[in-house]
């Protein structure tokens, strides 16, 4: 590796190491503002870290995106988690990151940031959904709760879709001038 290579590789450390830093900062806040916006779905989270992993999927391959999920899921668990709701997030993080990287991959000809987002939001409530029945045996309870957590995921995904957009628009620009 030639000394160009070493530094580009560095910045690129550098970059991903900040962009986890900003989606740890953005689950900590993504915390607070769920709570206050939805008092009354408990568990219910808007999902701004996501904006960073999105951004990733589009900008990284899969290694170091796959990175990224797991140190902001570890990160974020320590910060503002228990045991649970780590094993909870761990495994709708990952589920939710391949099936956006996937769909990325085969789809993106055809699929915008904002249906990645969908995919990923549907998996991720998915995901949790399973975890939860699988920990508890709730039973039948956790369909209807989970299809309101779907609907909310939804719209969510939308908004942090489209906001996805708009900085990827914004970064390929800035790339390319």
């Amino acid at each position: 590796m030639n000394r160009t290579e070493s530094q580009n590789q560095i910045r690129k450390i550098i970059l991903i190491a900040n962009l986890i830093a900003v989606s740890v900062i953005f689950s900590y806040f993504d915390k607070l503002i769920s709570q206050a916006a939805f008092w009354f779905i408990p568990t219910t989270k808007i999902g701004i870290a996501n904006i960073v992993i999105l951004l990733a999927v589009y900008k990284f391959d899969f290694k170091e995106t796959l990175i990224m999920v797991l140190i902001k899921v570890i990160l974020s668990g320590l910060m503002i988690g228990g045991l649970i709701s780590f094993i909870i997030s761990l495994v709708a993080s990952i589920t939710s990151f391949i099936g956006m990287f996937l769909a990325h991959r085969y789809l993106k000809n055809i699929a915008s940031p904002i249906s990645i987002s969908v995919i990923g939001g549907f998996l991720h409530i998915i995901a949790q959904l399973v975890v939860v029945d699988l920990l508890y045996n709730i039973g039948d309870a956790i369909l209807y709760y989970g299809a309101i957590l779907i609907f909310v995921s939804l719209i969510t995904s939308i908004i942090i879709g489209a906001v996805s957009f708009k900085l990827l628009d914004f970064l390929d620009k800035t790339e390319n001038s």
